[in-house]
């Protein structure tokens, strides 16, 4: 018997090499009422793609990353003030590392092994970036996509700020993007500029997504608030809505007047926190009293391999280079912040 088990084992190898893996996706498309779903499945180095059509309204879970996604039957777009929680964990910059994110998130206590929401009422906050260099982007879309219904349906609240390679992508600016996506989008016969697209579920999404929040008293973005866009004296809701329009558009054919929004000076690319020409102590107070905050939580810009505070403790920058193995997220409890590593060590922000 031991020996026919061997020969069995022996003789199903090919077969266990040749299986087909998933590799990326799903892709939901729209043409009329039908949602035309795509999947990127790999065997040994051969890549194909899978199409489902559904009737819109009538699409089943969709699988990927280990979990099952249930479509929203309305995307909504997020308020750019919301109440102060209890609890809030902060992340930003995980580009395509879904292992990297997915770690921390279960660290925090934000989902379960299941991908179950474990926050109740707290916030999670993702401060941009959820694009590019990594080769996991889709799960990791898909899971801060429904983690927001199910944050939602315990009282708690799911909050993606959109960072510069989100907006390089939505315009088609693909300078960081892995090769894989280029085949992948040529297998499902798609240009790489239409596949987040606004006839796509996560292109959608995504455009329903703010460039600046206040949480509370936290004013979050993915880089920072620059003295020319300060000096506008434009609520957040403003600024969201002059930038949302142009989102699709690379910065090259936008007028003069919308380039504070776009270049350097950006919510989402402005480095003055943390280089020069360096923002001044007089800009940090200015902002947070225009916007009545206590507090600036920003990506973007590696500092260090650990979250840090500067202004006297006013900007807290989260990006710590996920991409590099860097893993660490900003756990806010009441009045205390923590930083928190993939393992759940837990130690005060200095």
């Amino acid at each position: 018997m031991l020996k026919l088990k061997a020969i069995l084992a022996v003789s199903l190898m090919p077969l266990a090499a040749f299986a087909q893996q998933y590799a990326d996706g799903p892709y939901v498309y729209y043409k009329g009422d039908s949602a035309i779903v795509k999947t990127i499945f790999q065997r040994e180095d051969l890549r194909s793609v899978e199409t489902k059509t559904y009737p819109k309204d009538k699409t089943p879970a969709l699988q990927t990353g280990g979990f099952s996604v249930q479509l929203k039957q309305d995307i909504k777009i997020q308020s750019s003030i919301s109440p102060k929680a209890d609890k809030v964990f902060i992340l930003s910059d995980i580009e395509g590392e879904f292992d990297a994110g997915k770690q921390l998130l279960l660290a925090a206590g934000v989902i379960d092994p299941q991908f179950n929401w474990t926050f109740g009422k707290g916030n999670l906050v993702i401060a941009g970036d959820l694009f590019d260099r990594g080769v996991a982007v889709m799960p990791w879309l898909w899971l801060l996509y429904s983690l927001e219904d199910k944050a939602a349906a315990a009282g708690g609240a799911v909050h993606v700020v959109l960072g510069n390679h989100d907006v390089m992508q939505l315009s088609g600016d693909f300078r960081y993007t892995d090769a894989s996506y280029f085949k992948n989008a040529w297998l499902m016969g798609r240009d790489m500029r239409t596949v987040f697209a606004t006839d796509t579920e996560l292109g959608r999404w995504l455009r329903s997504k703010n460039v600046m929040e206040q949480i509370g008293d936290l004013l979050v973005m993915h880089a920072g608030l620059s003295p020319d866009l300060l000096r506008k004296g434009w609520s957040l809701e403003r600024i969201n809505e002059t930038v949302r329009p142009a989102l699709g558009t690379p910065r090259k054919q936008l007028p003069d007047s919308m380039q504070v929004f776009f270049d350097s000076r950006a919510p989402f690319w402005y480095r003055g926190y943390f280089m020069d020409p360096a923002a001044s102590m007089a800009v940090v107070d200015s902002t947070l009293q225009f916007y009545n905050c206590k507090k600036i939580i920003v990506g973007h810009t590696i500092t260090d391999t650990t979250i840090v505070t500067k202004y006297n403790g006013k900007v807290i920058g989260v990006d710590v280079d996920q991409h590099e193995g860097h893993h660490q997220g900003l756990l806010i409890e009441g009045e205390k912040y923590y930083v928190i590593d993939n393992t759940g060590r837990r130690k005060p922000l200095e």
